[in-house]
């Protein structure tokens, strides 16, 4: 297939092209940092984009992502998450392109120790914009382009690409914090169930090829770790003492426990494949790149 990635020089949006272009597909990039007048949320580029590639698929994967940023620019959020998408979804409609998007299992919002499935839920209000906003881009994509549509509802992905900092993956951040021996605080009682990105990715490939279309859960459900846990692991891997862990309690717009159902994409024949330990010892390779600022070198 011939696939147009939106976003595709983010965390995601690399790891995805790599897979891709690895099982022969045609991959095209398309991201503002790989080109500034890529800029999506401008009425006509997706349309003259989409119109001048013409491909099979779309994956629209750019997005103001994360709980705090989300929070920064509530505008820029909306005009990211719903606006930007809407452009990209009445393209993919008027040109024939399959859509696929890339949302969040923030969407459920906070549903303690009840597993969220795709179509029952049980489904809460979310806690913080960045959830609502990516639910009404998948009500966007269902009303602009419903014919084949695939929703992603990505959760906790994980691996080497991502800068450390404020609203960085939580992974990243320990592991940096570790290596520099600085405070390592972790929320109280919070509990993940990480997913390695090639496993992330191999998941959304593995359900693009198959085109049944849907709602499709994409992470773990059978490797719940506290936090806690995972904070003695990027110890552990950087021979930092343990004390520099703080548990902290949560804020009111985190939500503390997640637990999805992934039978629909194990129904494909996708299985995880590297566990966390493994994980977060690739993941301390890119780590160890970083500034003490948290920054990729400049190259």
């Amino acid at each position: 297939m011939k696939i147009l990635v939106t976003g595709g020089d983010g965390f995601l949006g690399r790891h995805l092209c790599k897979e891709l272009a690895a099982h022969k597909h045609t991959v095209v990039p398309i991201d503002r940092t790989l080109n500034p007048e890529h800029d999506l949320r401008l009425v006509g580029v997706a349309d003259a984009i989409v119109r001048g590639h013409r491909p099979d698929l779309v994956v629209h994967l750019a997005a103001k992502v994360g709980r705090l940023f989300g929070e920064d620019d509530p505008m820029e959020t909306v005009i990211d998450n719903v606006g930007m998408t809407a452009l990209v979804a009445q393209a993919c409609q008027a040109y024939g392109a399959r859509l696929a998007y890339a949302s969040t299992s923030e969407i459920y919002g906070d549903n303690g120790d009840a597993v969220c499935d795709e179509q029952d839920g049980p489904f809460t209000l979310p806690h913080n914009l960045y959830g609502i906003s990516k639910g009404h881009g998948e009500h966007v994509c269902e009303h602009y382009a419903p014919d084949g549509l695939t929703i992603f509802r990505f959760s906790m992905p994980y691996g080497p690409g991502l800068p450390a900092g404020r609203g960085r993956a939580a992974i990243i951040n320990m592991l940096h914090q570790a290596l520099h021996m600085k405070p390592i605080p972790v929320h109280k009682g919070a509990e993940r169930s990480w997913c390695w990105v090639g496993d992330t990715v191999r998941a959304a490939r593995v359900a693009l090829e198959d085109e049944v279309g849907g709602v499709f859960n994409v992470g773990r459900d059978d490797a719940a770790v506290p936090m806690l846990d995972v904070a003695k692991i990027a110890c552990d891997l950087t021979d930092a003492p343990y004390s520099l862990i703080e548990e902290v309690e949560a804020p009111g717009n985190q939500t503390v426990v997640k637990r999805l159902a992934t039978d629909r994409i194990r129904a494909l024949g996708w299985e995880p494949m590297v566990e966390l330990d493994d994980g977060m010892g690739r993941t301390l390779d890119w780590v160890r790149s970083l500034t003490a600022d948290g920054e990729p070198v400049p190259v």
